[in-house]
């Protein structure tokens, strides 16, 4: 076991971390970083499911600094997002995400009323997105698209606090019932027997009668892609959370306990759990980075200190083998997979693992400022 002097250690860490978001700020001159290439990320315009993971770094970053840079960078990039719901760019199942860690995590910070507008109406869109006949939230596509409106994925839970937030500030129960709804369904249907998960499972989208699972990133459809399941262990952890469900938090024990069993000696995820050792054994640290976060949340809710242990297991193992100690080096955690059946970055940086990574420092460090969970707590 990989032991961490937590107290010091990741504060060490975490500030080099800030400044080279710091650095990053001024290098990535409003743009967003996806994935690596050697030392140095690719920037795209807002145009993917990724963009939200640079601004919700920014924020946590200025909520733990007075640096003025980190915030005036991520309200640079607001109004890219505004664009994007004007211009209907991706409108899918990510708009949790996206708008969870730039409008939400800015209105969370400063109090920006327009910030918290544009949250409500990505969570409206999001919302409009709910089938009725199956009692989920379709995943791709436009809603009813013949081939994909009978979709789920398990990367829809992590997207669900978007909603529950939206209900929490309106008072519209519309929201609460999508989100609660979809984590029921994703409960029954992703989730298989030993606590692993299908990373897709389709549906009827006209009755609503399940069909089966599939994957879309993982190995097989039988396998276990370690990224949508460690979506799966935060995604139910956030939903016990907000709904105070015991079915909700009894599922991200399962599924945190079925990701555990299957870690190699390590505790570096490979990309696909239940991968055939004749396969390329391309790690995932974003997986990692996940779980941790996932781990932290359901040891809070249930004052389990084995849970948080693992946790912090987890992060001394990405500190051990996955940290970019490189000076010249922009991302934060080495081996990270993106999408490895398409070939699309295997075994490089990832922004939204560099984003869970820090969460989860600064989780560790109790200065983490939750853009997930309620905002109310008492």
């Amino acid at each position: 076991m990989v032991q961490l002097p937590v107290t010091e250690e990741t504060f060490a860490i975490s500030t080099i971390s800030l400044v080279r978001i710091r650095q990053n700020a001024v290098i990535f001159n409003g743009r967003f970083p996806n994935s690596g290439d050697g030392l140095h990320y690719t920037l795209n315009d807002n145009v993917n499911w990724l963009a939200a993971f640079w601004p919700g770094m920014l924020w946590l970053a200025g909520a733990n600094n007075d640096d003025p840079i980190y915030r005036e960078t991520a309200v640079s990039l607001l109004p890219t997002f505004s664009n994007r719901l004007d211009q209907q760019v991706h409108i899918t199942h990510d708009l949790g995400f996206l708008f969870s860690l730039s409008a939400r995590a800015q209105w969370q910070v400063t109090g920006d009323e327009a910030a918290r507008q544009l949250a409500l109406r990505a969570a409206d869109l999001l919302a409009d997105r709910f089938r009725q006949p199956g009692q989920y939230i379709q995943a791709w596509g436009p809603v009813g698209e013949v081939e994909r409106g009978g979709l789920i994925i398990a990367d829809t839970m992590m997207n669900l606090p978007l909603l529950f937030w939206a209900s929490e500030q309106t008072g519209n129960p519309r929201y609460y019932e999508a989100a609660y709804h979809h984590a029921q369904i994703s409960r029954q249907y992703l989730i298989r027997e030993d606590g692993s998960s299908f990373h897709t499972y389709f549906f009827n989208q006209e009755t609503g009668e399940p069909i089966a699972g599939r994957t879309h990133q993982g190995y097989s459809d039988d396998s276990l892609w370690a990224r949508g399941h460690a979506w799966m262990i935060y995604g139910f952890a956030l939903a016990a959370q907000w709904c105070n469900e015991p079915l909700f938090l009894d599922a991200a024990r399962q599924t945190a306990v079925a990701f555990l069993n299957e870690l190699p000696e390590d505790k570096i995820p490979l990309w696909d759990l239940r991968l055939p050792a004749h396969e390329t054994p391309y790690r995932d640290s974003s997986a990692a980075a996940i779980a941790a976060c996932g781990l932290f949340r359901i040891a809070q809710l249930d004052n389990d200190s084995q849970m948080y242990a693992q946790g912090e297991e987890l992060v001394a193992a990405l500190i051990h083998h996955c940290l970019e100690t490189d000076p010249a080096g922009q991302g934060l955690l080495k081996h990270g997979a993106l999408h490895v059946p398409k070939g699309w970055a295997a075994d490089e940086y990832i922004i939204f693992s560099d984003y869970f990574f820090l969460e989860a420092l600064l989780t560790l460090e109790n200065r983490n400022p939750d853009f997930w969970g309620p905002t109310n707590k008492d």
